[in-house]
């Protein structure tokens, strides 16, 4: 079983050296992980199960090339006052340059592995708290019959989206690898500067409902969780991980215990 991130030197001091350490000393080795790092590589960094391939894909440098220099495109907001001043404020929401390197480096991250069955994404911002085996997280991938499983939520009320910390890939279903492209794709032709919103939650989540409407079958892991607003730590996902959402929780190294609204609090 395969799982990918990726971070940069930054985020390495951050937190991704500590979530790459917690990993290699939670899994029992039947789930690897591969980071796929943008910029050199830290030199600190032989673990058990872990690989880092460089961040090179070359539909990316081509959407930095042809969007990067926008403002706009990592999520600068313009708005007119009414005393003629323009107020320039950062929105997530509309920030695709900093959630495009997901998609990238999934795509990057198998065409170097070439996993023949189950492979997920898992945002770097997590801390391992309990032992696992590939058996154990097994429930969170899609089953035979579907492409992708996901973290639903009906939050926030108005236009709602999925929390991306986590997809689950079955790399046999036929459709896999159009269904990244198809994301990919997204970003190489500027399409996504059409969409509503511009972020990775959003994106995913309308191309999944695109292949819905093809057939294609999906799993929403989130059970009773779609209720709130991060599933991801109340779903059964959050017996093994947590996922520090936000810079507060990044600085306090945990989620809050509010967080918890159905798992025992932390």
């Amino acid at each position: 079983m395969l799982l990918i991130t990726s971070f940069n030197e930054d985020l390495y001091h951050a937190y991704g050296k500590r979530m790459t350490e917690e990993f290699s000393n939670k899994t029992d080795g039947t789930v690897k992980l591969v980071v796929v790092f943008e910029g050199s590589l830290p030199t600190t960094r032989s673990l058990k199960d872990v690989e880092y391939l460089v961040f090179n894909h070359s539909d990316h440098h081509n959407f930095i090339r042809k969007f990067g220099h926008l403002f706009e495109a990592r999520g600068f907001r313009m708005t007119f006052l009414e005393n003629k001043e323009i107020q320039l404020a950062y929105d997530y929401r509309f920030d695709a340059v900093r959630f495009s390197f997901k998609v990238f480096s999934i795509l990057q991250a198998i065409d170097k592995i070439m996993p023949t069955d189950h492979f997920a994404w898992i945002d770097a911002d997590i801390r391992c708290i309990k032992d696992f085996c590939s058996d154990d997280l097994l429930k969170f991938f899609p089953d035979e019959n579907e492409l992708m499983s996901y973290l639903g939520r009906n939050f926030p009320l108005v236009d709602p989206y999925s929390e991306c910390g986590f997809l689950g890939f079955n790399g046999k279903h036929p459709f896999v690898k159009d269904f990244l492209s198809r994301v990919a794709n997204v970003y190489c032709s500027g399409e996504i500067f059409s969409h509503h919103q511009w972020h990775d939650s959003w994106i995913w989540d309308q191309i999944r409902l695109d292949f819905e409407r093809r057939q294609v079958q999906f799993k929403n892991i989130s059970g009773a969780a779609y209720e709130t607003d991060h599933p991801f730590i109340n779903c059964d996902l959050g017996i093994f991980f947590d996922h520090l959402k936000g810079p507060q929780r990044k600085q306090m190294g945990k989620s809050f215990a509010e967080d918890y609204k159905l798992l025992p609090k932390k």
